[in-house]
């Protein structure tokens, strides 16, 4: 059988759906059954630089079509400035679904069946028009909401746009593949004709990443957190917390120490800096690889996730795909988030810590709490051993194969 993997987000770039995209493909490439083209955009893409750690993915194909996206901060900036309407059609990588003819002509095999991932959205468009091209099923596979997204502001023409894109692709395909039981929910309500085509595909860790990680408690109390941090994803809630953790801890400095790594968007940055210059447990180590945020990982006594601040629990569907790394570290996980969203779902089964980002007080004794486990030396309460399968990447492999046809 012929598979096209279509996905501008695909090793060795880095970015949280190359990572997905690279477990997903990497498990698939192994069935023997399957001979694997892949269509993706060509090194260097605006904000997913090369991570020389991923280049062990990026092998085992009969063919990779790598196409140029035309994108940079300047023309970006310009478009949005001469456009009033803006460049998501559907997003700033549009010149990758633009050259589908291009990408026709350079394919070595017709496929038996196409699977397609975004984000971008662009890699969806593109999937759409190779199906109605070569007529053939096309299985779809959304890591974030669409047009239902609760942090997109779309103009009502954009809107317009999205929506009956969405609709025109969903109709097209075989199946659609979303990441957490709420988001399915949501799309059950908007399009019910659809909804036998709904299937839960999370995000996932690999099981050959998991490594013996000796606890090591060190001096101080060592809170890591890794990921980007942009736009309304920012450190200000636990920033705050820390503030008010100072008035009840004497000599914070000397029990506590917090370790941010990642890319940051220019606001972002200048609040970090701003930390980092006035306190002495914080410091920023910028954007590491991947490997080397795993090894980061293992060194921490706590994990911490920030998500994106929404404000209905029923909008709260992203799926953060670092979880499922910090899972490998078999640590305790800490959550700023929205309560009642799928971060809040999924962490009360790995025994993880949630806040909500206007519980201060709730985050301030839950570190608390923390520093006096540390002080006693409580393994159980940094500890967590068990490795949910159901979100193991062979696993989910497994299950995505039964839906070729």
């Amino acid at each position: 059988m012929n598979l096209l993997f279509v996905s501008i987000a695909f090793p060795p770039k880095s970015d949280p759906e190359c990572l997905q995209a690279a477990k997903y493909y990497k498990y698939l490439k192994e069935e023997r059954l399957l001979k694997v083209e892949v269509v993706t955009s060509k090194v260097p893409t605006l904000f997913m630089p090369v991570d020389e750690s991923l280049r062990s993915f990026d092998f085992g194909f009969s063919n990779k079509v790598e196409v140029p996206v035309y994108e940079t901060k300047i023309t970006n900036f310009f478009l949005r400035k001469v456009v009033p309407e803006g460049i998501d059609w559907p997003d700033s990588k549009f010149t990758f679904h633009l050259q589908s003819e291009k990408i026709i002509k350079l394919l070595k095999f017709k496929p038996d069946i196409i699977y397609s991932r975004s984000y971008p959205l662009s890699s969806t468009i593109l999937a759409f028009k190779l199906h109605k091209y070569f007529q053939v099923p096309w299985i779809l596979h959304l890591s974030d909401p669409w047009s239902i997204s609760p942090i997109h502001n779309y103009t009502l023409k954009q809107s317009r746009y999205h929506s009956t894109l969405e609709h025109e692709c969903f109709n097209a395909a075989y199946k659609i593949c979303l990441t957490s039981e709420k988001l399915i929910e949501n799309y059950k309500k908007k399009y019910k004709q659809f909804e036998d085509k709904f299937e839960y595909f999370p995000n996932v860790y690999d099981k050959e990443d998991i490594s013996d990680n000796i606890f090591s408690w060190g001096n101080k109390l060592r809170i890591i957190y890794t990921g980007g941090l942009a736009g309304a994803r920012g450190p200000d809630a636990f920033f705050k917390a820390l503030l008010h953790l100072e008035t009840q801890v004497i000599n914070l400095e000397e029990k506590l120490e917090i370790i941010f790594a990642g890319p940051t968007d220019r606001e972002n940055k200048k609040k970090i800096d701003a930390f980092q210059s006035r306190v002495g447990y914080f410091k920023h180590v910028g954007v590491l690889s991947y490997t080397q945020c795993l090894e980061l990982q293992k060194e921490a006594h706590i994990l911490l996730v920030i998500d994106n601040p929404i404000k209905h629990p029923h909008d709260a569907v992203f799926f953060p795909s670092k979880i499922l790394d910090y899972l490998l570290a078999k640590r305790k996980i800490i959550a700023i988030t929205t309560p009642g969203g799928t971060t809040n779902l999924v962490l009360n089964s790995l025994r993880g810590d949630v806040y909500s980002f206007e519980n201060c007080e709730g985050l301030v004794n839950g570190l608390l709490l923390a520093l006096k486990a540390y002080e006693r030396k409580d393994l159980k309460y940094f500890l967590v051993e068990e490795i949910s399968p159901v979100f193991e990447a062979s696993f989910n492999v497994e299950r995505l194969k039964k839906l070729f046809i």
